[in-house]
């Protein structure tokens, strides 16, 4: 008895919650839609207000801060749904290689001769260099333009997306379900090189930072201060907040639409009303002239509006007479 009783006492502890909360930040992005930096925030707003509302709320707050990490390394490029491309330009694998890519000979070489000096057989490094030549002479403005802003920012383009197929390259092949650090490291500081050369160009130039956001497909997003970055409670009372201000207007919206429906039924309802008392008014206006007539107090076919006399013949002569009437002057003169 004793010894069953022993064995109920537990000798470890632990905590039912833990002291911070865990998100999982190495979340993949599967879904091409969340690439849109208002994703989470349109997605908060189709939530059905409900008594789940908050807790669907956090679901979508997680996701978010889970996908972030991985959207930051892919949602400039498209790289979430181009599993295929990656955004790097179609090469012609028959053609010489960059360092052979100026020998005439070859030209007139045997095809089974110009077929090892091509890309396809040659390295990755040689398939990269071309990469790199082809999206660089889409936007740099010469041939010997190697300083310019659309030469770099073309250049970190090219690293950022074949350093990402690499990556789910190694990550495909590891057992474990892990990335390379290493090199995502230096992903995520060649794109922060990247937003600052462009953001320098926008300022200078608007018309060619337009042609290279176009030529390469970069989405750029003007990113958020730390400042304006909410937390989870900040971030939830915000999106209820603006979900209230969306109902109020769309309850106000289908409001005033009834209103204008109901308005205008109830104004054909008024004309009819208005025409019928009208014809009604004249009808009685109508029967009082022929009364009138029959007393004899009118007469019928008169042209204009009979006025009687409001003055008597005796009052208006008196009245004359005390306008006009002097009495005889006195010849004696008043001291």
């Amino acid at each position: 008895m004793n010894l069953a009783s022993k064995r109920l006492i537990h000798t470890t502890t632990g905590l039912a919650r833990g002291r911070h909360v865990y998100f999982n930040k190495h979340k993949m992005v599967t879904d091409p839609a969340k690439q849109d930096p208002d994703y989470f925030e349109k997605m908060a707003r189709t939530l059905p207000l409900d008594d789940n509302y908050i807790d669907q709320l956090k679901k979508i707050y997680d996701d978010k801060i889970g996908s972030e990490r991985d959207l930051t390394m892919k949602a400039s490029d498209n790289l979430v749904a181009d599993k295929i491309t990656y955004g790097l330009p179609q090469l012609d694998l028959s053609k010489p290689r960059p360092p052979y890519s100026y020998v005439d000979s070859l030209k007139d070489a045997p095809e089974s001769v110009r077929k090892i000096f091509s890309l396809e057989f040659g390295t990755r490094r040689d398939v990269t260099s071309e990469w790199k030549r082809v999206m660089i002479e889409s936007v740099n403005h010469h041939t010997l333009d190697n300083s310019s802003l659309e030469k770099k920012i073309a250049l970190c383009t090219a690293l950022i997306r074949h350093w990402s197929m690499i990556v789910d390259e190694i990550f495909a092949k590891n057992h474990r379900p892990r990335k390379p650090s290493w090199l995502t490291h230096r992903i995520w500081l060649v794109i922060g090189q990247r937003r600052r050369l462009l953001r320098e160009l926008r300022e200078i130039n608007e018309e060619s930072f337009q042609r290279v956001l176009k030529e390469l497909k970069i989405a750029y997003h003007v990113q958020k201060q730390p400042e304006h970055v909410k937390t989870r409670k900040a971030w939830s009372e915000a999106q209820l907040l603006l979900r209230i201000q969306e109902e109020k207007e769309k309850r106000l919206e289908e409001l005033h639409q009834s209103y204008i429906k109901e308005r205008e039924e109830k104004m054909v309802e008024m004309n009819e009303r208005k025409k019928e008392l009208e014809k009604e008014k004249i009808d009685i206006e109508q029967r009082m002239k022929e009364l009138l007539i029959l007393e004899g107090k009118a007469t019928d076919n008169v042209v204009g509006e009979y006025h009687p006399s409001l003055v008597g013949n005796m009052t208006e002569t008196v009245v004359h007479s005390m306008l006009f009437y002097h009495p005889k002057p006195d010849m004696v003169r008043n001291n």
